[in-house]
């Protein structure tokens, strides 16, 4: 190696030193040019369309297993039952955060459009568990139980409205015959031999 190529390397290092130094001054002189933002304090804007953590509003929520079936990485898990109106009822319905790959897929699907990518970021956690989202706070156990009996009462409140209607099915024929029977005065009388029929 040189004297000429050790210059060279020396120049070349003062140079690119004084490039970065520039940048640095610039940002450190201009307030406009902060690019430190005192988190967590300051927090970023959320651009449109950003994916965050997932929330199903339960209330618009069919239950339809769209998001459940479509989800890659199985993060998804919900539980349903026929209600009384023939609609399936949420019994849980649960999103496991740690696993999401925020793909978006399950929000795509979702005919109702109650599953949607919210702009939440933050889910530091010590354990795994506290990274699954439930969205009913209830027990599936006791919605199911909740759910069967609503569904036992409806049954019995139809079959007593059948009966009911079976009872008055068969008190009309009867009404309709003592009606008949009082309008005509009752059974005509066979007309005695020698009795002229006028």
């Amino acid at each position: 190696m040189g004297l000429m190529a050790y210059l060279n390397d020396i120049v070349e290092a003062v140079v690119t030193t004084a490039k970065g130094m520039r940048i640095t001054a610039r940002y450190g002189v201009n307030p406009k040019e902060e690019v430190t933002l005192q988190y967590p304090e300051e927090r970023w804007e959320i651009p449109e369309g950003y994916r965050g953590f997932l929330h199903n509003d339960i209330k618009t929520c069919t239950a339809c297993t769209m998001c459940v079936k479509t989800c890659p990485v199985d993060c998804i898990s919900l539980e349903s039952v026929r209600g009384a109106d023939k609609r399936m009822v949420l019994a849980s319905y649960d999103i496991n955060i740690g696993r999401c790959m925020y793909c978006g897929l399950c929000v795509e699907v979702c005919p109702p459009k109650s599953l949607k990518h919210t702009s939440g970021y933050e889910m530091a956690s010590v354990t795994r568990g506290e990274m699954t989202l439930h969205f009913i706070a209830e027990d599936a156990a006791e919605v199911k139980a909740r759910v069967a009996r609503q569904v036992a009462e409806a049954a019995a409140k139809a079959a007593e409205a059948a009966k009911a209607a079976e009872a008055q099915a068969a008190a009309k024929p009867a009404d309709l015959s003592s009606e008949a029977g009082k309008a005509g005065g009752g059974e005509p009388k066979p007309a005695k031999e020698g009795e002229s029929k006028e």
